[in-house]
C-alpha cells in the first residue's frame, strides 16, 4: 500500500476549496462505497491517477462520476504514451493528463488552471508547490512489515537524469529533475508531525547536495524521524550514507536490477554488479538495513542471467529481497523494442503489471521460464537464513492475509 502523497501534493493547491482523498485501496473501499461517498459528497471534480495495470479498473470510478454530472481528470503516463486509444476507450474522461504533460509549471498547477480559470505564475513551480496535504491521507492505513503503522511518503524530487529503457520514469518526466526544497520538505515534517517516513522520489540520492541537507534538516527537528529512501547505488557514497544513518534513516532501497553486467548495459542501466557489491558494503558499514530491487525478464535475460540475477541476491548481505518482472510500458524503450519485435503476447494493459504478469516472450527468454525464475527466486531467497530472519522480524498477526496473498500470488504458479 503505497501512500498516495501525490494527490496530497494536487489537494495543497486548492486552499479554498473543499478537497477530499479517497485511497480506496488502503481503505478497502468497494465500487459501492465509491459510488455512495460519490453520492453522498457530490463533487464538481473528480481526479484519479492510475497506471496501466489498473486503469480499466479505475475508469470505472470515472464512468460513475460522469453519470452524476461531475467533471473528471485522469492522470496517466499510459494516457500520454497511449493517448488516442485512451481517449477512445474513455470517452468520459473530461480530460486526460499525465504528470510530464505541461507546456511550462507543475502538473498541480496546470490542472488549478483547468479547475478553476486562475492563471499560473511565473513563480509557481515545483520548487514553491506548498507542503503536501498529509492530513487528508487515512495514514493509519498504511502498514507494512519492518516500516510498521501510520508511515507516509514525503516527495523530495521529481524525474530522473538515467535512462533506464524499462522504466515509466522516462515517460512521465522525459528525464527532466527539478528538486523540492529542503525548506519545504521539512515544513511538511514538521506541519503534521511525520516520525516514520519513506523519502519518495525516481532516485531519491541523485542530488548529493539535497540529501545531505535534509539530513541536517530532520536533525534540526526536536523529535525523532524514523525514514527510509530508494536509491542507485551509483549515487551513494559511505559519507552520505553515514550522514543520512546519523539521520534517522534505517533503510535503504537499491535498485540492482541484474546480476549480469551485460544485461544492465542492454537495459541502460549504467550501474554495473561491482557498484551493487560496493554499495551495499557501504550501507552495511554504515549501520543500514538494505533492501534489494530486481528485476527479471529484462531485455537481454536469458535462463542463465536471470539466475546470476538470483545468485546475486543471495550473495549480497540483503536485509530484504524484491524481484519484479520487466513489464513493457507504454512509451518506454523497452516497450518500443518487444512491440516492434512482435515479443507482447497480450494487447490487454492489466498485463503490464510489474508484480505478477510476465507478457514477453524474448527469443531466449519465454514469459514461462521468467515466471519460473520469480519462483525460484523468492523461494531461495526467503528459504536462506535472511529470508527466515526477515519474516521472523516482520511477522504481526494482521499482516496474515497480506503474507498469504504474496505467497499465493508468486508462488502458486
Amino acid at each position: 500500500m503505497w501512500p498516495q502523497t501525490s494527490l496530497a501534493m494536487l489537494a495543497a493547491v486548492f486552499p479554498q476549496h473543499e478537497v477530499q482523498i479517497w485511497d480506496c485501496i488502503a481503505e478497502r473501499l468497494s465500487y459501492l462505497d465509491v459510488w455512495n461517498q460519490l453520492n453522498e459528497f457530490k463533487p464538481d471534480w473528480l481526479i484519479l491517477e492510475s497506471v496501466s495495470a489498473t486503469i480499466s479498473h479505475d475508469a470505472i470510478v470515472g464512468l460513475y462520476a460522469h453519470s452524476l454530472g461531475t467533471k473528471t481528470i485522469l492522470i496517466s503516463p499510459h494516457g500520454k504514451a497511449l493517448s488516442q486509444e485512451t481517449h477512445s476507450r474513455f470517452p468520459f474522461f473530461t480530460h486526460v493528463l499525465d504528470y510530464g504533460q505541461q507546456i511550462e509549471g507543475e502538473p498541480e498547477y496546470v490542472i488549478r488552471e483547468l479547475i478553476t480559470g486562475e492563471s499560473r505564475q511565473p513563480h509557481e513551480i515545483f520548487e514553491t508547490l506548498p507542503p503536501a496535504r498529509q492530513d487528508l491521507l487515512p495514514m493509519q492505513k498504511y502498514d507494512l512489515p519492518l516500516i510498521g503503522r501510520g508511515y507516509t511518503f514525503v516527495i523530495t524530487s521529481r524525474g530522473c537524469p538515467f535512462r533506464c529503457i524499462y522504466c515509466r520514469t522516462t515517460v512521465t518526466w522525459e528525464s527532466k529533475v527539478r528538486y523540492r526544497s529542503v525548506e519545504s520538505i521539512v515544513e511538511e515534517i514538521r506541519r503534521y508531525h511525520l516520525t516514520n517516513i519513506a523519502f519518495h522520489a525516481d532516485t531519491a540520492t541523485v542530488n548529493r547536495k539535497q540529501m545531505l541537507a535534509i539530513c541536517e534538516g530532520i536533525k534540526s527537528l526536536p523529535w525523532q524521524v524514523r525514514w527510509i529512501c530508494n536509491s542507485r547505488v551509483d549515487t551513494v557514497d559511505l559519507e552520505m550514507l553515514q550522514a543520512m544513518k546519523s539521520a534517522g534513516c534505517w533503510m535503504i532501497c537499491y535498485g540492482i536490477e541484474s546480476g549480469d553486467d551485460r544485461v544492465l548495459a542492454m537495459n541502460k542501466k549504467e550501474a554495473t554488479v561491482a557498484d551493487a557489491e560496493r554499495a551495499v558494503k557501504w550501507a552495511k558499514q554504515a549501520g543500514l538495513k538494505v533492501c534489494g530491487y530486481f528485476m527479471l525478464g529484462l531485455f537481454g535475460d536469458t535462463t542463465e542471467t536471470m539466475e546470476a540475477t538470483t545468485r546475486l541476491a543471495s550473495t549480497l548481505p540483503l536485509d530484504l529481497c524484491n524481484f519484479a518482472l520487466a513489464a513493457p510500458y507504454p512509451g518506454t524503450e523497452w516497450g518500443r523494442i518487444a512491440g516492434e519485435r512482435g515479443w507482447i503476447n497480450t494487447s490487454a494493459w492489466e498485463g503490464l503489471d510489474q508484480n505478477y504478469r510476465a507478457i514477453v516472450d524474448q527469443p531466449d527468454c519465454s514469459h514461462q521460464e521468467v515466471l519460473a525464475a520469480q519462483r525460484r527466486a523468492y523461494l531461495k531467497w526467503y528459504g536462506s537464513w535472511r529470508g527466515v530472519k526477515f519474516l521472523f522480524q516482520a511477522w504481526r498477526p494482521h499482516y496474515a492475509r497480506f503474507f498469504w496473498q504474496l505467497v499465493k500470488n508468486h508462488l502458486g504458479g
